[in-house]
């Protein structure tokens, strides 16, 4: 299960918040947080980024729920409970989707240092960190809501990976899932990945297609799913930060230089439709986790950003989850695997 690798965690403190000094909008604030245990990262931290001993997230609180104060404003997602109970949810799809696995990419077998963008919770970062612990493991986030227990390779950041980048030392693999939503310029950040690649190491990006479609053609009875997934899309790309960019990340690696580009597309079923086990499975998770994904992306777009009243988003909530749950609907998300190597 996805959630397993925490309880399996080091006994010590390993990880520290650490936030990018770049940031002129970013000041220390004094908090109420005990300092960290101080210790010897893993990871070299740039000396142009500062550890930040008593980080106080002082947090934006919008339609109930709890946004990310670190440059706040720019991703519209929730980073509260309910929002990392998601994103745990949505690691242990992601690893049923590729039968257990965290990457396609090819990658050594014994890389040195790896870099997880968007990490979350850091699910993913402490999960690779645990099989490769020749690794030294680096996650960054706009939240610092990863927890303070980890393996000793793995560290966390509080920065943001659409301003510069500013590690001293390359990186073997650079991982980026679901970070939909959270890029205005995808062209710049597939540069940035391959200049901070070593020679042959490889940056993959896994990520949704942000429609509901079907093999059947019962997608069409999900008008209401069909109508939320449009205006979340449509509200996002009036926000500047698109959710629908996950056809164009093949060509835009292979622009910036990357080769032996693959992409592989698999189903997240939802609902328990499916006859094959595999994907009924994937169905029940799936469904839940869409049913979440509709309260964490409504309130930032639809309200804050399309200007929708509270009592319409509710209606359409309502009809949509009936429509989820209808097992005469077949619908799914095609999953992208897409990724590439720098020669």
């Amino acid at each position: 299960m996805a959630k397993e690798s925490a309880a399996n965690m080091a006994q010590e403190p390993t990880v520290r918040v650490v936030l990018a000094a770049d940031q002129p909008d970013n000041p220390h604030s004094p908090g109420n947080v005990a300092p960290d245990t101080v210790l010897q990262d893993p990871v070299q931290v740039d000396s142009e980024r500062v550890d930040d001993e008593g980080y106080d997230d002082s947090t934006s609180y919008e339609n109930g729920r709890r946004y990310h104060a670190f440059r706040e404003g720019i991703y519209v997602v929730p980073n509260d409970e309910a929002e990392q109970e998601r994103l745990d949810l949505v690691h242990h799809i992601y690893r049923l989707l590729i039968k257990g696995e965290l990457f396609l990419a090819p990658i050594s077998a014994h890389p040195h240092r790896v870099l997880d963008l968007g990490t979350g919770t850091g699910i993913w970062a402490m999960d690779f960190a645990e099989q490769h612990p020749s690794a030294e493991v680096l996650g960054t986030d706009l939240s610092p809501i990863q927890p303070k227990w980890a393996p000793p390779n793995c560290i966390f950041e509080v920065d943001d990976f659409e301003q510069d980048w500013l590690y001293h030392k390359k990186f073997d693999y650079i991982h980026a899932r679901e970070i939909a939503g959270c890029v205005s310029d995808p062209d710049q950040l597939v540069r940035r990945a391959f200049e901070n690649l070593v020679p042959g190491g490889y940056f993959e990006i896994q990520t949704v297609y942000p429609r509901f479609v079907s093999d059947d053609g019962t997608h069409t009875k999900a008008v209401n799913a069909q109508l939320w997934i449009k205006s979340v899309c449509d509200g996002a790309a009036k926000f500047g930060k698109p959710l629908d960019l996950t056809k164009e990340w093949l060509g835009e690696l292979k622009a910036a230089g990357f080769v032996d580009v693959h992409q592989e597309i698999r189903k997240l079923t939802i609902g328990a439709w499916p006859k094959d086990p595999a994907l009924k499975e994937i169905g029940r998770y799936g469904l839940v986790q869409q049913q979440q994904a509709l309260e964490a992306y409504s309130p930032g777009i639809l309200s804050r950003i399309s200007s929708w009243k509270d009592e319409e988003i509710q209606v359409l909530l309502a009809k949509v989850n009936e429509e989820l749950k209808d097992p005469e609907i077949h619908i799914y998300h095609p999953i992208y695997f897409i990724w590439g190597r720098k020669p």
